[in-house]
């Protein structure tokens, strides 16, 4: 079996449809469709099971729920296929995208990993994202070339994005590399692509690069969880920032100060997401400053290397000018 499609699923009823029937629709045959129901509480259950009593290709998995990276996990220990990818229950693929990439690097290279392109889509318009790489084969002396020492951060981007766009969904991943490398603290409910996408690029022998859009990124569905407020987010930071620094830290001296970058992109993202959720300045500030405190947020991020703009803000709240901060960010999200 070549493929595993494996669909983690949690209150995405009036998507789940579409995305599965996407998957069951290809033009390539030859994949197993593992469906996890992240113990749902509305009818994805039910519309899980309606679908494997009718395609052999499916099996479906209930478990009690216990967030994203523990339902991906669960998928990645059935799998049976050569090759995983993800698709999330309120997304859907093109049609053709198994098939294409089978014949044009699988077939012919089988490589570690497959990055292609994704649509992100708004309400009121779409944002398709690449990589900036050419079509093909990248093998490991190309990756150490052209990839590794701008993969998480590139200079010649804004602020501390990285060439590779850390999202799982529009990567296809060798299983044996996955089992290798997949996310192993659950404890990490956002950035979970970031704590295993990196892992496993860094530790590819060969990537193939395809720059057509086959994922559709659904940026429409209400409970998603960049739409809504969570406290939790500085704790996660925590969590991840530890666990990226355990798996990736002392491999390479550009890879740490990539590290670095990515640290402090995060704890400005945190900072956003408070103002962003339409809190009083007051109330934002004494957030961004418990959270900064009682996660450390700040420890072991150095200024040296950080593009002008990150040394700002990280001085801004280390000087812990929560205020200025705030203003500062709304200009900043005004602008962007």
């Amino acid at each position: 079996m070549i493929y595993s499609v494996i669909v983690p699923i949690y209150k995405v009823e009036k998507y789940l449809e579409k995305c599965i029937t996407s998957i069951l629709n290809q033009s390539f045959t030859d994949f197993e469709l593992i469906l996890v129901d992240d113990g749902s509480p509305d009818s994805c259950p039910q519309i899980c099971d309606n679908f494997a009593s009718k395609d052999s290709r499916v099996r479906v998995i209930h478990k009690k729920n216990g967030g994203l990276v523990s339902a991906r996990n669960i998928g990645i220990q059935a799998a049976k296929g050569d090759y995983i990818c993800y698709v999330d229950g309120d997304d859907w693929i093109h049609k053709d995208m198994l098939s294409e990439i089978y014949k044009a690097s699988i077939q012919k290279y089988s490589p570690d990993m497959i990055i292609f392109g994704i649509v992100k889509l708004f309400a009121d318009r779409k944002e398709e994202i690449f990589t900036d790489l050419d079509d093909g084969i990248y093998k490991k002396e190309q990756l150490i070339k052209d990839i590794y020492p701008y993969m998480m951060y590139d200079s010649r981007k804004p602020f501390c994005k990285g060439l590779i766009f850390p999202a799982a969904c529009n990567k296809i991943y060798k299983r044996n590399l996955l089992l290798k490398h997949y996310c192993k603290d659950e404890r990490i409910r956002m950035g979970e692509d970031n704590a295993f996408v990196y892992e496993c690029v860094w530790n590819s022998e060969s990537i193939y690069v395809k720059n057509k859009i086959y994922y559709f990124y659904n940026q429409l569905n209400p409970g998603a969880m960049n739409q809504s407020y969570d406290p939790y987010r500085f704790k996660n930071n925590n969590y991840l920032f530890k666990y990226m620094e355990k798996q990736l830290y002392g491999e390479d001296k550009d890879l740490d100060e990539q590290l670095n970058a990515f640290k402090a992109y995060w704890v400005t993202m945190a900072v956003f997401h408070e103002i962003k959720c339409g809190k009083g300045i007051l109330e934002a500030s004494k957030h961004i400053r418990l959270g900064i405190r009682d996660n450390k947020s700040l420890e072991n991020i150095k200024l040296k290397g950080l593009p002008k703009s990150a040394k700002i803000f990280i001085l801004m709240l280390r000087c812990h000018l929560y205020v200025t901060t705030i203003i500062a960010s709304k200009i900043v999200q005004k602008n962007r």
